[in-house]
């Protein structure tokens, strides 16, 4: 309702996806899955030591509950909603109007494609434009990258990671999601000439400094000091594969640390 009172009509517009999108999604959902087995094959969860749980039970804050059969210690009491709702700062950013334009990848080997893709709606037949904007292939450029560093270097399979295209907006860690925006790579594509964004190492260390900061949410959700824990570990236990892409792809990593030392050290959005 406005001011008056009066109700004010909503234009809304169906989306219907491209032709064959449903065949597609299908089948990167089940090579994700196949994945995702193969590795809970090679690497089981492991139990925790022997004595956690009696530790645990000599707090007065702290139950045993049968989760699935098993004793799962939980909060209790007061002791449970400690901490629930905590702010730490607020940070207001531009909302997002995005339409799903499909999935992508890379690779000409017949994997399915399986990187999702969204676009600003409002700006959504430049995607389709491809004579002027060259969208589909900074996303298909993009994809690669983003391979090489979830996979190379965090273990963590790009097909769980979702690329947007919107100019202003921040990548975000939306319910258990990682959304990152190509708007910067592309912004950077442009200044730089490049025909390939992979021919420079600025991706790379976007997409690194993005998989630090929101993997590192998986823990807590809030900036706060345990969040800055887990980003510096992220670092450490995975500097080694870091180096190792980094020279695999012609880049020095002594230069490439001075150029981008703000994607590298401190919080990417």
């Amino acid at each position: 309702d406005d001011d008056d009172g009066r109700s004010e009509s909503v234009a809304r517009v169906e989306y219907r996806a491209a032709l064959g999108w449903e065949e597609s999604e299908l089948a990167a959902r089940r090579a994700l899955a196949e994945r995702l087995e193969a590795r809970r094959r090679a690497a089981p969860p492991q139990p925790e030591p022997e004595g956690m749980d009696r530790v645990l039970r000599r707090c007065e804050a702290v139950e045993l509950a049968d989760v699935e059969g098993r004793k799962v210690p939980v909060g209790k009491g007061e002791a449970a909603a400690e901490g629930a709702s905590v702010v730490a700062a607020v940070k207001k950013t531009p909302g997002y109007d995005l339409v799903r334009v499909g999935n992508f990848g890379e690779r000409d080997d017949g994997s399915p494609p399986d990187i999702a893709f969204f676009h600003n709606r409002p700006t959504l037949s430049q995607i389709y434009d491809e004579a002027t904007h060259r969208r589909q292939e900074l996303v298909k450029q993009s994809c690669g990258a983003l391979r090489d560093v979830c996979d190379r270097v965090f273990g963590f399979d790009a097909a769980k990671v979702t690329l947007f295209y919107e100019r202003g907006a921040a990548s975000r860690f939306v319910r258990q999601k990682l959304l990152f925006n190509l708007a910067p790579v592309e912004q950077h594509k442009a200044a730089k000439g490049l025909a390939d964004v992979r021919a420079d190492p600025f991706v790379y260390c976007y997409f690194y400094g993005l998989c630090v900061h929101k993997l590192a949410h998986f823990f807590d959700v809030v900036h706060g000091t345990r969040h800055d824990f887990f980003m510096s570990e992220y670092r450490a236990h995975h500097a080694l594969n870091w180096v190792q892409l980094l020279l695999r792809r012609g880049f020095e990593p002594a230069a490439v640390e001075r150029e981008y030392r703000h994607l590298l050290w401190a919080v990417v959005d």
